[in-house]
Parts: C-alpha cells; sequence; structure tokens
C-alpha cells in the first residue's frame, strides 16, 4: 500500500480527489490555479505526518491513527502494540554507511507492512519502531510473540548476505490493548519495557508486558512521586559515617551520605533514588545541594573554634560531562571558606570506564586545587589496575564485597594483602569499608596503617550526633587497649 492511500483505494484517508473545477466553466484559470493549490498543501501535510526514510507515520501521527482503529473495532477485534527494533543495527551503520543503514531501516519497514497482523506503523526514533497489530482469536498473546520472532527471524536470515560483517536479531516487547484507552503511548511505554527487560544474546527474542511489570512501574512512579515531593519541600539531607584508625579507635574523617525525606516522614535510601536521578540527570542537582549543605556546616564548625575532620564526598559521573565542574565546586568550597584539604572527593572506578582521559584531567585538576581524591569501590569492577596507572589518587577505598559478611575468604583475604602493599608502593592510604566485626578488623591491623567504615564501628548518623562523637573525643575499639 502506497504511504499516502488507505485501506478504501483513495487518498488522504479515504477521500477521494475532487472533480476538475473548470468542468462546465470553461477559461477558469483562477479556480483551477486555487484547486491546484489547495491539493499540494493537502500533499505536503500529509507527507509531514510520515518519516522520509521508511514511509511509516510519524510518532504522533501514528498514536493518533491506531487510537482511531482501537476506538472502532474494539468489540469486533483485539489488539496488541509491539516494540521493536533490529539489536546490531548501530554495527551495521557503522561498517557499512549511513545509506546502508537507510536501506535496511525501509527494509525493515516493509517487512512490517506485510505481516498479516500489521494495522498501521511508525518509526519511533533511530531503529526503533511501533506497531499496532491484531490478534486472531485462537492465538494468545505468547502465541503473537513467537510468530513475531519467526517472522522477524526469516526476515534477517533474507538479508543476511548483503550485510555479511554484521549480526541483526529481532528483539521486541508487545503489549495488549485492554478496553478503549485515552492513549496508545502508556501501551507503546509498556512494550518498550519489555523490550528493554529482556536479557542481551544474539538471538531474536520478543517479551510480553506482565502483571509482574505493571506491578514494578507503579511502584518506580510511586517513587518518582516520593522523590519530586522530597525535592520540592526541601527533604534533602545528609548523614555522616565516621572514617576510624584502625590502630587508634580515632575518627579520623567521615563520608557523607544522601538521604531523602518526603513531607509525611518517608526515608528514601540512596539505591532507589540514585539511579531514577541518574536516569533523569537531576543527580547533578541534588549533589551540589548535598555539597553545600556539608560546607555549610564545616564552616559553621570552623567559625565555633571547633575541630575539623576531612570529610569525603560522592562525585557522580554526569558530573564530567560538565566542562566547568571543577570550577564550580571549587567556588562552592571557597564561598564557605574552607581550605580544600577538608574535603575529599569519592570517585567510582566506574565513572573512568569511558572517556578515561577527559575525566583524568578534571581530577588533575581538583588534585591541584588541594582536594584528596578518592578511589571507590576498588575490586568491584574490572579495570581498576589501568585507573591506578593513570589517575593520581590518594586513597584507594577497597569494596565492601571483598570482607563479606563474616570471615574475610581466604581468597579475598589474598587479594586485600596484595591491594594493601600495591598501595603503600604508590604511597596512597587505604581505607576498607563494609567491616563489620573484630575478626575483620583484627585481620586489616595486621596489613599496616589502615582506615576503616562500617557497621563494627558506627552507622551512618546525624549531624548533631557526629559532632558530639568529635567533641567527646571517644575511640572506637582501639587495639592498644584490648591487647592490654
Amino acid at each position: 500500500m502506497h504511504f499516502l492511500e488507505d485501506g478504501a483505494g483513495g487518498l488522504f484517508e479515504g477521500d477521494a480527489w475532487p472533480s476538475d473545477p473548470t468542468e462546465g466553466d470553461p477559461g477558469s484559470e483562477i479556480n483551477l490555479k486555487s484547486w491546484e493549490s489547495c491539493q499540494i498543501r493537502r500533499l505536503l501535510s500529509r507527507m509531514e505526518q510520515y518519516d522520509r526514510t521508511t514511509w511509516l507515520m510519524q510518532y504522533e501521527s501514528f498514536l493518533q491513527q491506531a487510537l482511531r482503529v482501537v476506538r472502532t473495532e474494539c468489540l469486533g477485534r483485539r489488539f496488541g502494540i509491539l516494540h521493536a527494533d533490529m539489536q546490531g543495527f548501530q554495527v551495521l551503520n557503522r561498517i557499512y554507511g549511513e545509506r546502508a543503514g537507510n536501506s535496511m531501516l525501509r527494509a525493515f519497514a516493509a517487512f512490517l507492512r506485510r505481516c498479516d497482523s500489521y494495522v498501521c506503523g511508525s518509526r519511533v526514533f533511530a531503529d526503533q519502531f511501533a506497531m499496532l497489530f491484531t490478534i486472531p482469536p485462537d492465538i494468545s498473546l505468547q502465541g503473537m510473540a513467537k510468530k513475531l520472532v519467526s517472522e522477524g527471524e526469516q526476515f534477517l536470515a533474507e538479508k543476511r548476505n548483503l550485510h555479511p560483517r554484521s549480526h541483526l536479531a529481532f528483539v521486541g516487547g508487545i503489549c495488549a490493548v485492554e478496553g478503549t484507552p485515552e492513549s496508545l503511548h502508556p501501551l507503546v511505554s509498556r512494550a518498550d519495557k519489555a523490550r528493554r527487560d529482556l536479557k542481551p544474546t544474539l538471538r531474536s527474542r520478543c517479551g510480553i508486558f506482565t502483571e509482574a511489570m505493571e506491578v514494578c512501574r507503579l511502584q518506580r512512579q510511586s517513587l518518582y512521586e516520593d522523590i519530586a515531593k522530597a525535592l520540592e519541600s526541601r527533604g534533602v539531607f545528609f548523614l555522616l559515617q565516621p572514617q576510624i584508625d584502625i590502630a587508634t579507635g580515632t575518627v579520623v574523617g567521615a563520608e557523607a551520605l544522601a538521604r531523602m525525606r518526603t513531607p509525611d516522614g518517608k526515608i528514601i535510601m540512596p539505591d532507589s533514588f540514585v539511579p531514577l536521578l541518574e536516569e533523569s540527570g537531576d543527580i547533578t542537582s541534588l549533589d551540589f545541594t548535598i555539597y553545600g549543605q556539608v560546607c555549610k556546616h564545616m564552616q559553621r564548625r570552623q567559625q565555633s573554634g571547633k575541630p575539623l575532620v576531612p570529610v569525603s564526598l560522592n562525585i557522580s559521573r554526569e558530573h564530567f560531562r560538565n566542562p566547568t565542574f571543577v570550577s564550580e565546586f571549587h567556588s562552592l568550597v571557597q564561598a564557605h571558606d574552607l581550605a580544600p584539604r577538608w574535603v575529599g572527593l569519592e570517585i567510582t572506578e566506574s565513572v573512568f570506564v569511558k572517556k578515561l582521559e577527559e575525566i583524568s584531567e578534571s581530577v588533575r585538576q581538583l588534585k591541584q586545587f588541594g582536594y584528596s581524591i578518592w578511589l571507590d569501590d576498588f575490586g568491584a569492577g574490572y579495570s581498576s589496575l589501568n585507573v591506578l596507572k593513570d589517575v593520581p589518587f590518594d586513597f584507594i577505598k577497597i569494596d565492601r564485597g571483598l570482607l563479606g559478611t563474616g570471615e574475610i575468604a581466604p581468597t579475598n583475604k589474598s587479594i586485600i594483602n596484595s591491594v594493601v602493599r600495591l598501595a603503600e608502593d604508590l604511597n596512597m592510604g587505604i581505607l576498607c569499608e563494609g567491616v563489620e566485626n573484630a575478626s575483620q578488623r583484627d585481620f586489616l591491623s595486621r596489613l599496616g596503617r589502615i582506615q576503616a567504615q562500617g557497621f563494627y564501628y558506627a552507622h551512618p548518623m546525624s549531624l548533631e550526633d557526629f559532632e558530639h562523637l568529635l567533641d567527646s573525643g571517644r575511640k572506637f575499639h582501639p587495639l592498644d587497649v584490648e591487647n592490654s
């Protein structure tokens, strides 16, 4: 079917071309030009509703057309939404070029139109497509998923000889259309979630949006709302977890840990809000809120003549996409009359996986200003040694996973011992997080001068409790006292 035709064989959604306006009125040139101009405008308007590469409908036009179909025929047919893409398409595009990529997109669009269940479709963006399809009475949603995968595999097999250096797979998610929805966009999103939740493999596959996914979606939406309430009500605050010198039990620093509180008093933990804020890009605003609060606390304490200990702050990967981050951060610290030596910056190893050189340059600038730089979660990633080679860290923070929850495994003991020796050779300090019992503490104490952080010493605590701890001069489980 041509992109300007409909099921009735006419043009412009069933409209037929109007008769010649000059019939019965010879020589009416003005009427003819007006008529032609009107038809050209209608044709251009119609073309704007279509993607120029695939000649499938633009997404918004697709949603409107599909909704009209569903509402008109909801009693006679069952419908579903497909969200699909070609895994490996980016590789094809890179190897064979944009022209070959566009040709493949057109072929994929044509494949969708040929499906006997096809009603209407859209290229959402890149190689991602949405389609409204019918579900025959004798086929389940699972059956439709298998059918679409089989047809998608056959289509890609036919095209494989054109792009032998790329391996494409059909990956889709489907969602049933129930009743007469107000909009189909949420259903497209649900089909997309079913697609994204599939485990990555090289095989074609198609997922189905389930009730469990809907429960997860509602929980996520509720969490979004709680986070929004906390942000609007200035419910962002921080706790401090002491960092202890194992040999003396002295508090030598603290890590600032972000928390959120909704207006009704509900506390939201970082493992819930950090991924969502990283996804939305709002994590940088949250971080700077915490940075400002910590600096204000330290300034107030400094002005009162009370002793300070360094406080370490977590730096999200999003900050390194901002070329002015270093200057903005340093200006904030200076505005509170703080020396950079009182601020540590914790950066996880995973941040350095991409664009290592650019991030390393930002880290060097921060170090030149006088901030101590911490490599957080060391041992949790795969390129930690490479990062140590290229970035001038002051401290290595050993990941809690190497300690476990009880007795440290022999293999992990060997790894920790090697990391400590490596840090000594590189003139870096060591802190081990997640210390939960005396046996772990005792093992670490035999390796040298190490700092510790964990529930064995103290849980994250309020600002007031931490200040009381500092001012009291209390020591935590010093080895010399226990061994005397």
